[in-house]
């Protein structure tokens, strides 16, 4: 008897407790972004595939891991070449004729290479800010 007191008692307790646990998002997400898929991540980068476990995960590159872009660097993006460029002074890819805009950096920030991936960092922290997927800059 004592054991299906323990047991009833442990079940109430976990009814009560789960359900807020459960909309409860990370420490510090608003409520509104609490409730989206998903959780806690800003509707911008859950647009661009962002995940949960990405975002909170406040990702950092290491100096080795990472090349600068530079005026005159090459990207290879489903087995096209694609040049960086400085152009009235921002960073684009260039193939060909056509120009493909890099997003606007905030003061501060660099963009970098890990093999053919473009991703924005903060130049101090390393952390990253912001991966930029070559398909949204060449199909818009």
């Amino acid at each position: 008897m004592r054991n299906l007191t323990i047991a009833a008692t442990a079940f109430a307790l976990a009814m009560t407790t789960l359900p807020g646990a459960a909309l409860a998002g990370p420490k510090g997400c608003p409520p509104g972004l609490a409730k989206k898929s998903p959780a806690c991540v800003p509707p911008g980068q859950a647009k661009k595939g962002v995940t949960a476990e990405e975002w909170h995960r406040g990702d950092r590159v290491s100096d080795d891991r990472y090349d600068v872009l530079r005026d005159g660097d090459r990207i290879v993006y489903d087995g096209r070449e694609y040049r960086i460029v400085e152009r009235n002074g921002r960073l684009v890819l260039r193939r060909d004729g056509d120009f493909y805009d890099l997003p606007r950096q905030e003061r501060g920030r660099d963009y970098v290479r890990i093999g053919d991936q473009i991703l924005s960092v903060n130049r101090e922290t390393k952390q990253v800010i912001d991966v930029i997927r070559l398909v949204d800059l060449i199909l818009s």
